[in-house]
């Protein structure tokens, strides 16, 4: 007789950078969400999907919790609604090493009205003693109540088989929704431009903040008109405009003599090369549009 299949959809919320996204890509085992040490860094629901045996795990990876000063916020803010709508297990993901303050207990409320169970997912583990680690578990637990609290360094790939096998333990029995080779619903494009909004924040840190959106503007394949001459047969051509809010945020990417824009476009040549595994040329161009944040017109374009 055959094993019984199971199934679950499983949200991984909490405040940012805590660590969601990391935890996302190290259960998975592909790079599928950027990360960075900015806040947001994660704008919508993203898709990861794990076959372990008889069971299929949907990992939805969600903005950080936060106050949405822009309508930009309050979409984010929606895609995790419907994730923790569409959940059939819920993973807190908290940092550690990182304060107990506000926003976290907001979203305990948020949790303890929950209809499905919550994991704590204690984050971050490699930068904290065992001593400060049981702290930090007394102080979660006087929260709300959990299924079951889960210690793990995602960075590193730490204790994520103790958490594997709670998931599988507790993975409803039911029909896998996704084909065996699907690992993501993100698209190539999708995540091109993704890892180049990555490489941005990740090169001006708090410089330039949430400001920015990634938009390719043309990607050609080999056989168009425009197909540079000298780049490789299989190769791609990505012309990718990256909008920013103000003027000096225009001028902070552009760096002395150009030379953070070249930083840029060659440490996301590098990544795009191994997410499409083939040659890629990438021409950036800055555009200011202030406001954008809060125009629906532009976010529905850049499909935010």
């Amino acid at each position: 007789m055959a094993e019984a299949r199971h199934f679950a959809t499983i949200a991984i919320v909490g405040i940012p950078n805590s660590g969601k996204s990391t935890l996302l890509n190290a259960l998975v085992g592909e790079k599928l969400a950027a990360v960075s040490q900015t806040p947001q860094t994660t704008r919508s629901k993203i898709l990861g999907v794990v076959n372990r045996g008889s069971s299929q795990f949907a990992f939805m990876d969600t903005p950080g919790i936060h106050q949405p000063q822009h309508a930009l916020n309050q979409r984010m803010l929606h895609h995790v609604e419907m994730a923790l709508s569409e959940a059939d297990i819920l993973l807190w993901v908290v940092d550690a090493d990182g304060f107990l303050g506000h926003g976290e207990k907001e979203l305990a409320k948020r949790l303890k009205t929950a209809t499905q169970p919550v994991y704590l997912v204690l984050n971050k583990i490699d930068l904290l003693s065992k001593g400060r680690l049981l702290t930090k578990i007394v102080e979660y637990k006087d929260l709300m109540e959990y299924r079951e609290i889960i210690p793990v360094g995602a960075k590193m790939g730490q204790n994520l088989e103790p958490l594997w096998a709670i998931l599988e333990r507790d993975a409803p029995e039911g029909e896998w929704v996704h084909d065996a080779e699907t690992f993501t619903d993100q698209t190539e494009r999708a995540m091109a431009t993704e890892f180049i909004r990555e490489k941005v924040l990740r090169k001006t840190r708090e410089e330039v903040p949430h400001g920015v959106a990634v938009v390719i503007r043309r990607w050609i394949e080999t056989g168009h008109d425009d197909f540079p001459e000298d780049l490789a047969e299989d190769g791609a051509y990505l012309e990718v405009e990256i909008i920013v809010d103000r003027d000096n945020h225009r001028k902070i990417l552009l760096g002395s003599g150009g030379a953070m824009i070249k930083d840029i476009r060659q440490s996301a040549q590098r990544e795009l090369k191994k997410l499409l595994q083939r040659p890629v040329r990438l021409d950036l161009h800055i555009k200011v549009e202030e406001g954008w944040r809060d125009r629906p017109d532009k976010l529905d374009q850049m499909n935010l």
